[in-house]
């Protein structure tokens, strides 16, 4: 019986701390991400609410709409250890609040190997981030001889000259009070077992369709190293809000109790087996 404890305790606290076994993405999209245990720099700022419509929200602020010259960024609190000769994916929602003022700059999704927060305005928050961080940006302004904004970039290296981008043609509508885009971001391997693949990023919305953009990118300077996944914004001369947000239903009364029950009921079962 010992024995017997000892192999299941074993495995429940490798599947709780994860091991050595690669973690390939997270979904941000589905289910409560608490981003007030989130590592926040600069103008980020993050809380939860529940305000009786039947969810919880928890919201990444990463600049506050109305206010310029703001750079912010936010990153999950436990870094994750990534295969980067696997495929893997995130995915997480986003909105930008419409603004009467000047619009810009954009935010990122952004892996790299220390949380930090880069330069402002045209920086997105990611340029200067780090020589190993590799980001996926929803750019919203542009200056003469770049993509026309809004555009999706994949970025590297911590510069935000764009390795591919592709401009989306949406014009003000990327800024929907009513409906949140989703985002996804894919990574495929090459195959060769060189810590390169194609990352591709999609952005989708209800009314608007999908658009996306890809580009080969080279992961060796994260690999065998702890990886941080998180968020960066910043707005310079413009005053954009960009926030990250996560909902999460709450469960009616009596299902806590149902859960409870089915708990009770597992654990007895479980005792009886073990015996």
């Amino acid at each position: 019986m010992n024995i017997r404890i000892l192999t299941l305790a074993t495995l429940l606290g490798t599947a709780l701390h994860g091991g050595a076994i690669a973690q390939q993405g997270v979904s941000l999209a589905t289910g409560l991400t608490d981003f007030t245990q989130w590592t926040l720099l600069g103008s980020a700022q993050a809380s939860n609410t529940t305000p009786g419509n039947g969810f919880t929200y928890s919201n990444l602020m990463l600049t506050a709409p109305g206010t310029g010259g703001q750079g912010g960024a936010g990153f999950a609190p436990t870094a994750l250890t990534m295969d980067f000769n696997q495929a893997f994916s995130f995915d997480f929602h986003f909105f930008i609040p419409v603004s009467t003022d000047l619009r810009g700059d954009g935010l990122t999704f952004t892996l790299a190997g220390t949380p930090a927060l880069g330069g402002a305005g045209s920086g997105l928050g990611y340029d200067g981030l780090g020589s190993d961080s590799v980001a996926f940006a929803i750019d919203t302004f542009h200056f003469d001889d770049e993509p026309v904004s809004p555009s999706l970039q994949i970025l590297a290296g911590g510069s935000v000259t764009p390795l591919a981008a592709t401009e989306t043609g949406l014009g003000d509508s990327i800024r929907d009070p009513n409906f949140q885009w989703l985002a996804v971001v894919n990574y495929q391997p090459s195959g060769n077992d060189d810590l390169a693949g194609t990352l591709t990023g999609t952005i989708s919305h209800i009314n608007l369709g999908s658009f996306s953009v890809g580009a080969a990118v080279d992961f060796s300077g994260l690999a065998g190293a702890p990886v941080y996944y998180g968020f960066t914004a910043a707005n310079g001369a413009a005053t954009d809000g960009h926030f990250v947000t996560s909902a999460m239903p709450i469960p009616e009364p009596h299902a806590g109790l149902l859960m409870l029950c089915g708990g009770l009921l597992l654990a007895a079962w479980a005792r009886r087996r073990l015996d």
